[in-house]
């Protein structure tokens, strides 16, 4: 017979080895049950380096149904980390942890387990990673012309995945073919771009390349090998339109008069040669003259005969120049005809004599004034084409009357009449 001491304790012990049985079950964690699957999700296949991307493992057992509420997965990387790398999934079946990509260029390949199911080869996730992931990138530069003397252009390279996200942390190396180009390399920023700034005296081509060769397996099993994204800019070294001068009109201009020169404008057979923005027009008697724009013709006023070299300088707005020539010829000023005669023949101190004028002027001009000096102190200038004037010698004597006629263009003449007065 046992005893209640005995029994007591017997009861005592059951108790306390369920108790410990329980507390071990807590303790072993609960992993996907035999047939199941896990499928692996996340929202990109490319990141920059120290990007970070969510990973979703979803399991499901071989009913088709979730697990059990905290099932344990573990995640796992070829590159980079994830955290946490072991995850409990929710009602749903779900598990989610972070990747982080870390600071190595490469393609990371990432899998998840659960008990002895796994996620399967074929679906395994690929992220790339840095250089790795860079799908294209494509050169610009500003500005894309330079001075005739040279100048500086700043390059940049824009970095994109395969879906056209920006990349940032990603090397670039910029090369040239004249020139320099510095940095050689440069990392993008946020935004994706890297920059780098050419210094050239003749046009240049500018190559920009990032990315490394990888090779990957396709969904077809064979593998998939990329090459580096490379893009190209050209950056050229200005050319100004040429100038052409053309021929004086009139070819043989009067001092005094104005002369006009055409101006015609070309590129000077250099596909786009910068246009012409001011001009500057030596006229070759001392006188220069500016405009602004790119004027047709010019003209200008020779006040003296002579020949003559007109410069004519054009800017560009870079302030790159180009010059043409042209001459003239300058002649005399035209002479308006002036006679003067007397009577009468024989004048008399204190006696009118008439002075006769006949002036004619200059082809299609008008005289405008006519001015006489009688040589004793006298003189008058009378409007317009005057023809007779009289005047009165208070002592005799021998005097010489002179008659100048201006007309309308400015041209002018004299006579000259010698009188010996009774």
């Amino acid at each position: 017979m046992v005893s209640r001491f005995r029994l007591a304790g017997l009861l005592g012990g059951v108790a306390a080895a369920f108790v410990l049985a329980a507390v071990g079950c807590e303790k072993v964690p609960l992993m996907a049950p035999s047939g199941s699957t896990i499928t692996l999700t996340t929202a990109t296949s490319a990141l920059g380096l120290n990007g970070t991307a969510e990973i979703g493992a979803q399991v499901i057992e071989a009913a088709g149904t979730p697990p059990h509420s905290g099932t344990h997965v573990t995640f796992l990387t070829s590159l980079g980390t994830m955290e946490p790398s072991e995850v409990q999934t929710d009602a749903s079946g779900r598990a989610v942890s972070t990747f982080k990509a870390g600071t190595t260029s490469g393609v990371a390949t990432i899998t998840a387990t659960s008990g002895g199911t796994s996620s399967p080869a074929a679906g395994a996730l690929k992220i790339a990673v840095g250089s790795a992931a860079v799908g294209g990138v494509v050169a610009a530069a500003n500005p894309a012309v330079v001075s005739s003397t040279g100048g500086s252009s700043t390059i940049s390279a824009k970095v994109t995945d395969t879906g056209g996200n920006a990349l940032a942390s990603i090397p670039v190396t910029f090369s040239t073919d004249q020139g320099s180009v510095s940095p050689p390399v440069a990392n993008t920023d946020a935004s994706g771009t890297a920059t780098a700034v050419l210094t050239t005296t003749k046009t240049a081509k500018v190559t920009v390349t990032s990315g490394i060769a990888t090779t990957t397996v396709g969904s077809d099993g064979k593998p998939v090998t990329s090459t580096p994204a490379t893009s190209s800019v050209t950056v050229t070294v200005n050319t100004t339109a040429s100038i052409t001068v053309g021929t004086a009109t009139p070819a043989s201009p009067a001092a005094g008069s104005a002369v006009a020169f055409s101006l015609t404008y070309g590129t000077g057979g250099t596909t786009g040669a910068s246009p012409i923005t001011r001009l500057t027009v030596d006229w070759g008697d001392g006188a220069t003259s500016n405009f602004s724009g790119a004027p047709a013709s010019i003209s200008h006023v020779y006040n003296n005969p002579g020949g003559y070299l007109v410069v004519v300088t054009g800017f560009d707005a870079l302030g790159d120049t180009s010059t043409g020539t042209s001459s003239v010829t300058v002649t005399p000023r035209p002479r308006v005809a002036v006679s003067l005669t007397y009577t009468p023949a024989a004048p008399v101190s204190k006696t009118p004599v008439t002075f006769t004028i006949t002036s004619t002027p200059t082809t299609g001009n008008t005289i405008v004034s006519v001015t006489v000096n009688f040589g004793d102190g006298n003189q008058v200038t009378l409007a317009g084409n005057t023809t007779t004037v009289q005047h009165v010698f208070s002592a005799p004597g021998t005097y010489q009357v002179s008659a100048t006629s201006t007309d309308s263009s400015g041209a002018s003449g004299s006579a000259v009449a010698i009188l010996v007065v009774q």
